[in-house]
């Protein structure tokens, strides 16, 4: 009897001992997660804290009211005042050379512009005030680069078989292109440079030609080198018509040159040329096959024999000049 009560004592103590054992082990662990809980507690309320006080310092800081960008904007586009967009930021975020709307209105972009972007004076440009002899003209006699396209900047330059080369008109922006016919705005002094060019070009058989800016909303226009020949003029002012003949003669120099190179090609490159038209067409007219093409206007029109006549109208005038004519 006394063996089993001391049996049972013993049972009762290795319980006790393994129950202490498992509630020391609980108690740790579950200090060690309390503290671990109260760490990250702690970190989260710091990171408030700093968001609270940072939130607060905005609110108290002084703000400005700035210009930004209302969509996303290419080089060289104008800016109007639905372009913009007013918001408030913290001054000291601010640049220096930020503009105000007034200022910005009407100037265009040297840069892409993106979304939300404060504008400042280094960004923008202007053309200043249009001036009232500003006039629209048109050339045929320029030899253009192949690869230049409708609102490019170009330098018109005469270069004259002595291999001076000067630029005639600086930094114009092709206004218009087409079949070798360019446009450009010009005022009353660019337009007498020209003329004083063409007849020079004309008398001693020089060179009319453009060549493009690599990046004209960055770079600066280049300065006009062409002396205008006081003797060019002279014979301008003796006879307005002098420019006109010169024009015709320069375009007519033009299309010889041209014709020359289409001679200059051989029988395998023409050939070449004719099988990338025709395979070209083709793909056109399959194309067109599939396409259905409703609603267009300009089908219903006619042309007619005056029309085409009136498209391809010269309206150049030759005058006869005096073969005795020199520099």
């Amino acid at each position: 009897m006394s063996k089993i009560r001391f049996r049972q004592k013993q049972l009762i103590l290795a319980g006790s001992i393994g129950g202490i054992v498992v509630l020391l082990i609980c108690v740790t662990i579950g200090y060690f997660y309390f503290k671990h809980i109260e760490g990250k507690n702690e970190t989260e309320r710091n990171i408030l804290e700093e968001q609270r006080d940072f939130a607060q310092m905005q609110l108290e800081e002084e703000t400005i009211a700035v210009q930004v960008a209302a969509d996303d904007y290419e080089a060289g586009d104008i800016l109007h005042e639905s372009d913009l967009v007013t918001i408030n930021v913290p001054k000291r975020a601010v640049p220096e050379n930020v503009m105000h709307a007034n200022d910005i209105v009407g100037k265009y972009t040297k840069i892409n512009l993106k979304k939300n972007t404060p504008i400042t004076d280094s960004m923008l440009y202007e053309d200043g005030i249009t001036p009232d002899d500003l006039r629209n003209q048109e050339f045929r006699l320029i030899e253009l680069p192949s690869k230049l396209e409708k609102d490019e900047f170009v330098d018109v330059r005469v270069k004259f078989p002595t291999g001076q080369d000067y630029i005639v008109l600086s930094k114009k922006k092709v206004k218009d292109l087409a079949n070798g016919t360019i446009w450009y705005e010009m005022d009353e002094q660019e337009i007498l440079t020209m003329s004083s060019a063409i007849v020079d070009a004309y008398i001693n058989d020089a060179t009319i030609y453009a060549l493009t800016y690599v990046d004209p909303h960055m770079q600066n226009e280049a300065a006009i080198t062409y002396p205008a020949n006081e003797k060019v003029l002279d014979l301008i002012d003796s006879d307005p018509n002098i420019i006109d003949v010169a024009t015709t003669e320069l375009e007519r120099r033009y299309r010889q040159k041209l014709e020359s190179d289409l001679q200059s090609m051989t029988e395998k490159q023409r050939q070449d040329y004719s099988n990338g038209k025709n395979g070209t067409k083709k793909e056109t007219e399959e194309v067109a096959e599939t396409s259905t093409v409703t609603g267009n206007s300009l089908l219903d029109q006619q042309q007619t024999p005056q029309n085409s006549e009136a498209v391809f109208t010269d309206n150049n005038v030759s005058v006869p000049v005096d073969a005795t004519v020199t520099e």
